[in-house]
């Protein structure tokens, strides 16, 4: 595998990423969108906390959704920095063969 097929992988890979986190979106709006009030579980779930303990597990899905989107970002971007890193290491390493051979 040469050089410029390894950056594009990895440009690839991060556009991977990037729709992951993206994709994560979806169901994190969905559950935003759900929600149980004490009158919809009656007065029994109200009195053993239903609606809370459902609450409490929406906000933490909500959580674990959104730290997942950031983390698949964060990847994404890591992987275009490291691409450019290569691109810009081959482009001085280009350069400096150029200047050793006079041209």
């Amino acid at each position: 595998m040469d050089l410029k097929t390894a950056v594009a992988a990895l440009r690839s890979d991060a556009g991977v990423w990037d729709h992951a986190g993206q994709a994560v979106d979806g169901p994190k709006q969905a559950i935003g969108d759900l929600g149980l009030a004490p009158s919809d579980v009656m007065m029994f779930g109200v009195d053993k906390g239903i609606d809370k303990t459902y609450a409490n597990a929406q906000h933490a899905l909500m959580d674990m959704l959104g730290q997942a989107s950031e983390n698949f970002h964060a990847l994404a971007g890591a992987l275009r920095h490291a691409a450019d890193l290569y691109d810009e290491t081959e482009a001085a390493h280009q350069q400096g063969i150029q200047r050793a051979s006079g041209h």
